[in-house]
């Protein structure tokens, strides 16, 4: 039986999920008909928490195996929502290698993440620029990426030279967790004095970082940090997977998937 599941970290928000994950599986679907759609949360934290708040069913990777395992699936293609090589990709491709050793000829191919490549970052790039097409020159954009202090990081200022290469030097990325940090992105803006910052997630649902940590009220969000520095901010609480361009990079990454790696 063949099957495609559709792999993503999950969020507790349900229109930010309405707006991206579920947006995501109808694309994969139509772009699959002959398979079979599964799909599973890596955080297992909030699909515990979704359970317990809402009675909203979904299955961690765990439980989409076991459930592929009893329907017979041998030919699996797995499409990813992660950004990067980072924790959450190693612990999907660690989940599919077991999945596949544990029955006879099955056979599993995994979708590379969405920045993998230099045409990845490029497309990205492009995308953002779509996005914030109506930002002027006098404004700028503020960037909040996750990051991971055992990196991979350079991805994000990968992205901000291609921004800054197709005209937009007013857009700067920094993360939570990695490089670069948010004091980074605030020495920036303070040389460049814009008249407005626009504030948005770089990370694929607009989830617990963006509304609190970003967004929130407390004096260290990043709203708060910029506006005690004397900026006028917007927040834009849009993640990556709502922009139509990152929603076909995904699919066009499950058409293009690799057989599991060694």
């Amino acid at each position: 039986m063949k099957a495609l599941l559709s792999v993503s970290f999950g969020t507790s928000y349900e229109e930010t999920r309405i707006k991206t994950i579920d947006v995501i599986d109808e694309l994969l679907a139509s772009a699959f008909p002959g398979r079979a759609l599964y799909s599973a949360w890596t955080s297992g934290r909030i699909v515990a928490r979704v359970r317990a708040e809402r009675g909203e069913h979904h299955d961690t990777l765990e439980e989409a195996f076991e459930r592929m395992g009893a329907d017979g699936v041998d030919d699996l293609l797995v499409a990813v929502t992660c950004l990067m090589d980072g924790h959450e990709m190693r612990k999907i491709t660690s989940a599919v290698k077991a999945w596949e050793s544990e029955g006879a000829g099955r056979n599993a191919r995994v979708a590379r993440p969405l920045l993998s490549s230099q045409e990845d970052r490029e497309a990205m790039a492009t995308a953002v620029c779509e996005e914030f097409s109506d930002v002027s020159a006098d404004e700028a954009v503020l960037l909040m990426g996750h990051g991971s202090p055992k990196g991979p990081n350079e991805v994000y200022g990968q992205i901000q030279d291609l921004l800054a290469g197709r005209g937009r030097a007013n857009f700067l990325v920094a993360t939570v967790e990695g490089e670069p940090v948010f004091e980074d992105a605030l020495a920036a803006l303070e040389q460049l004095g814009p008249s407005r910052v626009y504030l948005a997630p770089f990370m694929f649902v607009a989830g617990d970082h963006a509304i609190n940590d970003m967004a929130g009220k407390d004096d260290d969000s990043w709203v708060s940090r910029l506006k005690a520095h004397g900026f006028q901010v917007e927040v834009v609480l849009k993640g990556l997977g709502q922009y139509p361009a990152v929603q076909r990079l995904v699919v066009d990454h499950a058409l293009s998937a690799d057989c599991l790696a060694d």
